[in-house]
């Protein structure tokens, strides 16, 4: 009944906006369709569900601000080989995007010259275009929901790679772990790990190394965000959380959902062990030659302007390298060719679903240090 109450009132409501709203072309584009359909839509590919009509009202005008925005973008950078769209983030106000799925910003770490990333010689030149995502190094495309534990996913997909290279399996492994059991600290710079508030994946390497090793996905599975498959939970922050560097704790949590009732060390993959870690260096050439020699390299970068992306070589013409708030994998790079010339890029693999961009992925322009792509670049070592 509930459901169906719902549906009359999309459909109502979208009656109501085909005679009043008018009509928003999206350019680049070859339909036009009136926005209160538009978001009908979109609602149901999304499976959003609003709690009232007020809600509802709400978020379609967020929606209508979001779809002049995306047309501006799209002329903004008409003569550049990019488009934004519709995606999941449709309904999410600029500030709500970065608060709920970005990290809060933070200035590049510091690495020990100790950890630098010995280079391995190239042999042969280097390709016009290389990716592993088509090698069997890569796990699928998923998804962390509206929380900040994109620092986890890519810690754990680039330890997945690593694993797989070594002529394992390929396994996916659990990223919830991390978000709940790990409060690794890096006082003397300020950074910790904070759970579902961010965090950094060269901490998360030393404590899978501490800890011994790491669950699978499907024995310890992701909840922390909306996108997890088994829905949300309310987790515990790790027992060590850093009130100081992190921020307030969540304010409620259930002990079963705590690290200390559901980690399960005698289930750790076998044999998976991590050695140390690495960081490359900042130019782009060196991490070119480490991404096809050692495999797939967690990065962070300033992901403010990609919330619209929907295809194409993302060189956004305002971006901080030096505020950072999200973490990601570079598992490829190439050069794309077309009407408006040539340009370098990285393919990298994100954690916002097999929806969004380009299969989940994003191309990012390559030789420029674009939003600091190029300042955290690491890799785990295992054993």
């Amino acid at each position: 009944m509930k459901d169906q109450t719902f549906a009359l009132v999309v459909l109502m409501f979208c009656v109501c906006a085909r005679g009043s709203l008018g009509k928003t072309e999206l350019v680049k584009d070859t339909y036009e369709e009136d926005t209160g359909v538009m978001f009908g839509k979109w609602i149901k590919e999304h499976k959003r569900i609003y709690s009232s009509v007020e809600e509802l009202s709400d978020r379609f005008t967020v929606f209508k601000d979001n779809l002049i925005q995306i047309q501006k973008l799209n002329q903004l950078y008409s003569n550049m080989d990019v488009s934004f769209g519709l995606n999941r983030f449709a309904d999410f106000t600029e500030n709500e995007f970065r608060n709920k799925v970005l990290m809060p910003k933070r200035q590049p770490a510091v690495f020990p010259q100790i950890n630098a990333y010995k280079s391995l010689k190239i042999d042969t030149e280097m390709p016009e275009q290389f990716d592993w995502s088509t090698k069997g190094v890569v796990t699928i495309v998923r998804d962390q929901g509206d929380a900040g534990t994109c620092w986890a996913f890519s810690a754990v997909q680039n330890i997945e790679g690593q694993w797989a290279m070594k002529s394992n399996q390929l396994t996916e492994l659990s990223v919830e772990q991390v978000v709940e059991c790990d409060a690794s600290q890096d006082v003397a710079q300020n950074k910790a790990d904070c759970g579902v508030f961010g965090g950094w994946p060269y901490l998360a390497y030393g404590y899978i190394q501490k800890v011994g090793g790491i669950q699978t996905e499907n024995d310890y599975p992701y909840c922390s965000g909306l996108g997890g498959d088994k829905g949300t939970c309310y987790i515990c922050q790790a027992d060590e959380y850093n009130k100081t560097l992190c921020g307030p704790p969540v304010t409620y949590c259930k002990k079963e959902d705590s690290c200390d009732a559901k980690i399960k060390p005698n289930m750790f993959v076998p044999d998976l062990k991590i050695a140390g870690w690495s960081w490359i260096e900042k130019n782009e050439t060196k991490i070119a030659e480490a991404l096809m020699s050692t495999g797939p390299l967690s990065v962070a970068i300033n992901a403010a302007t990609l919330q619209f992306y929907k295809s194409g070589v993302w060189d956004p013409l305002v971006c901080d390298p030096t505020s950072l708030d999200h973490a990601v994998l570079i598992t490829g790079f190439g050069t794309s060719k077309g009407i408006f010339g040539s340009k370098d890029y990285w393919k990298v693999k994100n954690s916002w679903g097999k929806k969004w961009g380009e299969d989940g992925y994003f191309r990012m322009a390559r030789g420029k240090g674009k939003c600091g792509i190029n300042t955290q670049v690491t890799t785990a070592h295992l054993k």
